[in-house]
């Protein structure tokens, strides 16, 4: 695959360049050194992946990427946004992938100039998974491509009546998917939705507070001691595992770990998933959206266990089909559908009982305990 480096640091095209050329699966066929210089090589030399910086000279990275988005259009190439570890860098960083970025990876120069070996496995493995899931669906030429495949969905294979919380799986490409599914739940939901979004803490912090200003249901990061006292949307904190706990009373208690056995990513899905089958059994829902590897799979066997229902995101809407194929592939979803078919169906099942206020005091699910 044939990459594009977009940075305005020479130190930092330099070592990013090395890192790929070390795989020969891919080949840096050129070096901008600034979003307008990146636009320009982009058209010129058409590459499959960008790696592209958010702050720089001339033209930023969001606008490089605005034209990027339209004025190579007939070949798409995947871009992965390189954002500084700041929260400003991970706002930018979620407006990007809104815009079209495939993924983001976080750069401190003084690690990666040190030639860190997690960062470069990280950088690797997402140019490898946006680049594979690219070159499944951009390689035809303008005028050649065929006729969208109607995808059948069934959402009523999903019985919304019995479910008394919600958990979601995400990772590459997830933040606009999450985005999306959330944007009818009502103002006052019926019941709580944990997600578990691989990412570092601040980008979560920023999810979280860019999803409570555009949804109309409230949403919050979940820490560690976090109560779930209100139904709602919790986003859980990166960096970290979390591990929802039943506590004294009947009250739903996050717990953050440093570190489970097996797992690869932060936080884990599989945890998410396992505990919240261990905690509502044949009332959990749970949703696995876009994301490489296979995070999420175990859990999904333990939530059918316990006879909980599970929904995937259909893979020709995914970033990369790695996590709900491999969910489908064990034969344990119950339905495969799009983001626009998801968020209805969750706005459905959570019951619009709206009157207009955005963080509810009052309303609980049959089931569910209040906290004291």
């Amino acid at each position: 695959m044939r990459v594009l480096v977009v940075d305005d640091s020479a130190f930092m095209r330099k070592i990013i360049s090395e890192m790929i050329r070390s795989d020969p699966d891919f080949e840096v066929v050129g070096i901008a050194r600034d979003g307008e210089d990146g636009v320009h090589k982009a058209l010129e030399l058409r590459p499959d992946l960008i790696t592209l910086d958010i702050e720089m000279p001339r033209k930023d990275g969001i606008t490089a990427l605005r034209e990027i988005r339209l004025r190579c259009s007939d070949f798409k190439p995947a871009v992965l946004m390189c954002s500084s570890l700041t929260v400003a860098g991970s706002d930018e960083a979620l407006k990007a992938m809104r815009i079209g970025a495939a993924d983001i990876i976080t750069k401190d120069p003084a690690v990666v100039g040190k030639g860190d070996a997690g960062f470069k496995t990280d950088l690797l493995e997402k140019l490898r998974a946006i680049g594979s899931h690219r070159s499944t669906t951009a390689r035809c030429t303008p005028g050649s491509a065929p006729p969208a495949r109607q995808i059948e969905e069934h959402p009523e294979a999903i019985e919304t009546d019995r479910i008394r919380a919600c958990v979601v799986g995400s990772s590459t490409g997830g933040p606009p998917a999450l985005e999306e599914i959330f944007s009818k739940i009502p103002a006052r939901p019926r019941f709580p939705v944990i997600v578990a979004q691989h990412m570092p803490e601040l980008f979560t912090r920023s999810l979280a507070s860019r999803l409570n200003q555009h949804c109309p249901c409230p949403v919050s990061l979940a820490t560690h001691g976090t109560v779930i006292s209100e139904p709602g949307v919790y986003i859980a904190q990166g960096g970290s595992h979390i591990q929802p706990t039943r506590v004294a009373g009947g009250k739903i208690v996050t717990r953050l770990l440093e570190s489970v056995p097996g797992a690869i990513y932060r936080p884990s899905v599989d945890l998410l998933f396992r505990t919240g089958a261990e905690l509502f059994g044949n009332h959990l829902l749970a949703i696995q959206l876009t994301g490489m590897g296979a995070d999420g799979v175990k859990g999904a066997q333990d939530i059918q266990d316990r006879g909980g229902q599970i929904v995937c995101q259909s893979g020709e809407s995914c970033v990369v089909n790695g996590m709900p194929k491999a969910i489908v592939d064990a034969g344990l979803a119950d339905c495969v559908l799009s983001p626009p078919t998801i968020r209805d169906l969750l706005a459905r099942a959570q019951g619009d009982v709206s009157d207009g206020c955005k963080h509810p005091t009052s309303h609980f699910p049959a089931g569910y305990r209040r906290s004291a």
